[in-house]
């Protein structure tokens, strides 16, 4: 009798002991492709998605231009939720299958990319000689990375993926916009996003070499945030804010370009003119959505290529199902 009467304590204890969150902790990546994670940032979104129910929660933003640092968060607990690239998504959920089990919540969004030099004899990526840099957020780990891997296996063939990475420097995309902008670094190559290619392609010595549709016919998730399984099943309220707030965020943007624009320019590294900022949203906003796309093809392709030891066998492997819709890949 006395050790049931211990369970049933110990049962009506362990809820308490499991009690949800009052702090939940972003990682993110500056820039505009980041816009909807900026807008519930700027407009407090979770916050008041998590007050309607019932909970209290306090928002912390870390913002790191690498990757890689936002996944050792999540790894070490220190970032409850991250907000990057595909190739990090999938780097940590390979890496933590089977242990902290990393799933993705939902895309933010699948911008265009495009590939700029101011080189004026680089028009493919046939041309680029070891004279070239070509600057991505992180060499081999980036999605640009990746693109230009696939382009290079397109180009020369099964196992020359590798072909340009002697060439390829990591460097945030502000730093890699200013470099280009200076006609004097080494960097004379750019894989980019808007706003930063907008502002290049205003140097009359800047072309565009070829874009992420070259690479990767249809749509493709340039963000993305994720989770490990032990918060997220800790905490069904505020994922379900969280998640809330996305849509919120992305409504936002959809409906109005110039609050959006606001909130962007409100938290931007980069200096860009209001109205090109707004025109750019205006343009791009229907690409803002929760849907991830191409998430299992890069998957597949960076498990091919040894990045990653394991690979998955569909696409919602990978995310928390309650998350799933209907138009994904």
């Amino acid at each position: 009798m006395i050790r049931y009467l211990l369970a049933v304590a110990l049962a009506l204890l362990a809820p308490s002991a499991h009690a949800e969150t009052d702090t939940i902790r972003i990682g993110l990546q500056p820039g505009m492709s980041n816009l909807v994670l900026n807008v519930v940032n700027q407009e407090h979104l979770l916050e008041k998605r998590a007050k309607e129910a019932g909970i209290d929660l306090k928002v912390q933003w870390i913002v790191s231009s690498n990757g890689t640092v936002l996944n050792d968060g999540v790894l070490s607990g220190n970032i409850d939720i991250a907000g990057s690239g595909i190739p990090a998504f999938v780097t940590l959920w390979a890496k933590g299958k089977g242990t902290v089990n990393a799933k993705g919540i939902a895309a933010y969004g699948s911008l265009p990319g495009m590939l700029i030099s101011r080189n004026p004899n680089v028009r493919t990526i046939k041309d680029f000689t070891a004279a070239d840099r070509i600057a991505v957020p992180a060499p081999k780990a980036s999605i640009q990375a990746i693109l230009l891997a696939m382009m290079a296996e397109k180009t020369w063939g099964p196992g020359e993926h590798g072909r340009l990475d002697a060439l390829m420097i990591g460097m945030s995309h502000p730093d890699a916009m200013i470099a280009m902008l200076s006609n004097q670094s080494e960097v004379n190559a750019h894989f980019t996003s808007s706003p930063y290619y907008d502002e290049e392609l205003k140097n009359p010595a800047a072309h565009v070499v070829l874009s992420k549709e070259d690479i990767f016919p249809g749509a493709l998730t340039h963000g993305m945030v994720f989770t490990t399984s032990k918060f997220h099943d800790r905490n069904p309220k505020a994922m379900a804010a969280f998640h809330a707030a996305l849509d919120d965020a992305i409504a936002i943007i959809h409906a109005d370009f110039h609050r959006a624009t606001a909130d962007y320019l409100a938290l931007a590294r980069e200096k860009i003119d209001p109205k090109e900022a707004e025109a750019i949203i205006a343009k791009l906003n229907k690409r803002f959505e929760t849907n991830p796309r191409g998430v299992f093809a890069i998957a597949s392709f960076m498990h091919r290529i040894g990045m990653t030891k394991v690979g998955p066998a569909n696409w919602q492997e990978m995310f928390f199902e309650n998350y799933w819709g209907d138009d994904a890949s």
